[in-house]
């Protein structure tokens, strides 16, 4: 096991974007440093956090392998708690398709360790990070669990829940995603599914408040890989500040491949003005994004959040009133 190494406020191994959610801002009024124990330069990956309950239905555990192996492949440094369940498949579907992950820790390793989860523990610590905000040779507490998910939160791009159920640890952190802006998904789940009946209520809840208070942002429910890849996609211009920015959009790195998101939204709209009620297929609009096809996920995404084009009937139109307006 590798030995543990101290993270302070302005320590320059802290990407910018981090320091500030993570507490460790160079102003940062902390009490404590962060414990790391891997390759500290992850940090600064952009990320998914993904998990859940330790008592997942096979639907749920498949779910977070087969989500988590894809995220990787796309590029995304993969984060979760290292708890049996959820978060153990998310680590090992992570490893196995050759990406980073960071495992967050109630404690530095190996006392932070569950029982069983040191081989696992030292995978992740070669491709990726195990970090924690307790001293070394500190047991666990019961109140350092929430900590724990607090910062898993902050280390996140974008949250997914794959089965929670009521008072579930992983609702914390998807509370605690919310408050830092992070965008926040749910995975759907079998009828009747005990084990994922606290996410899924979750996500009512946080869905009328985002209504209610005109939140473009709403946590959303996926449902298969093309919700997925759109959410993904929506989380990497969210990451660079372009939410809802119409055009000069800049081309961004998004997993292996580069989203040419740059004034794809205005030609978009331009096209659907031309055509009318009659509307457009999506295969339609695939000369709009060039070289570069998820740019036409994103800014089709985009547009519709922002109530400016819908889909129906496998065809794309354009909201009669809705107006481009620039973000200040």
């Amino acid at each position: 096991m590798v030995s543990a190494i101290t993270l302070r406020p302005g320590d320059p191994r802290i990407p910018e974007r981090r320091s500030e959610a993570l507490g460790l801002a160079p102003d940062a009024d902390r009490r404590r440093p962060l414990w790391a124990q891997g390759r500290v330069e992850v940090l600064g990956r952009p990320s998914i956090g993904i998990v859940g309950t330790r008592r997942p239905s096979p639907h749920g555990a498949a779910a977070a392998r087969r989500i988590a192996f894809e995220v990787a492949r796309a590029g995304w440094c993969v984060v979760s708690g290292l708890a049996l369940g959820v978060d153990e498949a998310a680590h090992l579907a992570a490893v196995e398709a050759g990406g980073e992950t960071i495992a967050v820790l109630p404690s530095p390793a190996p006392l932070g360790l569950r029982y069983g989860a040191r081989r696992l523990a030292e995978q992740i610590q070669q491709v990726g990070l195990l970090l924690s905000d307790r001293p070394v040779g500190t047991p666990p507490a019961a109140w350092s669990f929430a900590a724990r998910n607090h910062l898993l939160a902050a280390l996140c791009d974008g949250l997914i829940i794959v089965e929670a159920p009521e008072g579930s640890g992983a609702l914390i952190t998807a509370e605690s995603a919310v408050g830092l802006g992070i965008p926040v998904a749910v995975v759907s789940a079998p009828y009747g599914a005990e084990s994922a009946e606290g996410g899924l209520r979750w996500l009512q809840r946080a869905q009328e408040l985002s209504l209610r208070l005109t939140e473009e942002r709403s946590p959303v429910l996926i449902s298969g890989e093309a919700d997925l890849r759109a959410w993904l996609a929506v989380c990497a211009l969210s990451l660079h500040g372009q939410f809802g920015v119409p055009h000069g959009v800049p081309i961004v790195e998004t997993g292996g491949s580069q989203v040419a998101a740059s004034g794809v939204q205005r030609e978009i709209l331009k096209r659907l003005d031309a055509v009318g009620a009659e509307g457009v297929v999506e295969g339609d609009l695939s000369d709009l994004s060039g070289e570069f096809p998820g740019a036409l996920v994103a800014a089709l995404t985009l547009l519709s959040l922002r109530g400016l084009v819908e889909q129906r009937g496998g065809r794309w139109r354009r909201v009669l009133g809705a107006v481009l307006r620039s973000r200040p």
